[in-house]
């Protein structure tokens, strides 16, 4: 079997580790916190703003290295920073040690990040790298069904051990993709999909031209290249706004259904849900991007998120909550497997860490203003409703966006 399916693979557990620990996982701890320590939504979320901008800087500066130095330092770094934060949680007094706890995993988080993982699948993948991406993001969706577990865990052990187990399952996982991992095909004896070396016949001329001229594009751009175009400009607010969204609504969503007099535990049903779902966005969206064009594509489901979360502002009628864990759950996941075909459509891998290192970095905003925002508004109105307004508004302008922008053409 080709190796690059085995990397696949890591990164699949890697991200549902990331996705259930780092991110979905983190609205279980609501209520365990505020009981334990009196602290509001706005402050607790804040965590999550520190998460969302550490991302954001390093993402940038993880580009860089990632060209410069490759995977495996960056991984291992990653893991011993992400262990080191969670035992210090599992610790937690005040505020500040919060705080601080989080802005050590966050440090980490990059390194077990979707922008890791896409520099590596694209040297190891030309014509399957939709497919490849697409499974290893299914990762965090699949993380979804730990929310339940989590939420058992908190009830069995208490915040403090859950946050110990965490911290050893992030050093485990990080030293065997270090192991693991390589940079490029090349460094086992074979070319991109597996095609041997000596194999003189490039990638693209064993696809048909159609689907060559979708996924490659005609030369790499530079970085400087990059940011000068419109199209780089236009993903990274999709990123921004699709992040804001779901980061507002994945760490509010347990809150805000038991504010609805839903019980704790449908809450976590749906908490569940929510990324468990993305895995059919991900993979189909990772499947299609070989062969469909990608603009199209990413436009659609920026309707679906849309539609979704338009639903969930109404979820406390009964009937919209299943249609918008269905839709906004399938939309985003393919959103985030889009975006990454989408930049390879326009500028190529050569320098393709740096510039989504940026893409990501600036999308990470989302990330910064969503939760903390979503906690005032409740904290101040006693209603998240005017949250959902905003985020309804962000997504609807980004769809004439991707729409107006002028498909990759040959140079």
């Amino acid at each position: 079997m080709f190796y690059g399916w085995f990397i696949v693979a890591l990164f699949f557990f890697a991200g549902a580790f990331s996705g259930a620990t780092l991110w979905y996982g983190f609205t279980a701890f609501f209520d365990p916190l505020m009981n334990e320590f009196g602290w509001s939504y706005t402050a607790i979320s804040f965590a999550a703003s520190l998460r969302g901008t550490e991302v954001a800087l390093l993402d940038v500066f993880v580009g860089f290295l990632l060209d410069r130095f490759g995977s495996r330092r960056i991984i291992l770094t990653a893991s011993i920073l992400i262990c080191l934060g969670f035992l210090m949680l599992s610790q937690v007094h005040s505020l500040t040690t919060f705080y601080l706890s989080f802005v050590l995993i966050s440090c980490g988080a990059t390194g077990f990040g979707t922008l890791v993982c896409a520099w590596v699948l694209s040297r190891w993948f030309s014509k399957r790298l939709g497919l490849a991406l697409g499974i290893t993001t299914a990762g965090y969706g699949a993380a979804g069904f730990a929310v339940p577990v989590i939420v058992y865990l908190l009830n069995l052990l208490g915040f403090r051990s859950v946050f110990i187990i965490f911290g050893v399952l992030a050093l485990v996982i990080g030293g065997l993709l270090t192991y693991f991992v390589r940079n490029r095909p090349e460094e086992i004896g074979c070319g991109p999909d597996g095609v041997p070396l000596h194999d003189g016949q490039h990638i693209s001329e064993q696809v048909n031209t159609q689907t060559a001229k979708l996924i490659f594009p005609a030369r790499d751009h530079t970085f400087k290249e990059a940011i000068s175009r419109l199209p780089f400009w236009t993903i990274t607010y999709v990123t921004v706004v699709a992040i804001f969204s779901v980061i507002m609504v994945t760490t509010h969503v347990m809150p805000y259904l038991e504010h609805l007099s839903y019980s704790r535990y449908t809450a976590s049903i749906v908490a569940m849900m929510i990324p468990a779902l993305s895995i059919i966005g991900r993979l189909g969206a990772g499947w299609a991007s070989d062969y469909l064009n990608h603009k199209l594509a990413l436009a659609l489901m920026l309707m679906g998120q849309l539609v979704g979360v338009v639903l969930f502002l109404n979820a406390h009628l009964l009937f919209a909550l299943i249609p918008f864990v269905v839709l906004f759950s399938v939309s985003y996941g393919g959103i985030f497997v889009l975006r990454l075909a989408v930049l390879k459509d326009y500028f190529g891998k050569a320098y393709i860490g740096s510039i989504m290192g940026l893409c990501f970095g600036l999308g990470a905003i989302g990330s910064v203003c969503g939760p903390p925002l979503a906690g005032w508004i409740f904290d101040t109105t006693g209603s998240y409703d005017l949250a959902w307004i905003i985020s309804s508004v962000l997504l609807l302008i980004g769809i004439p966006l991707v729409l107006l922008t002028k498909s990759p053409s040959p140079e």
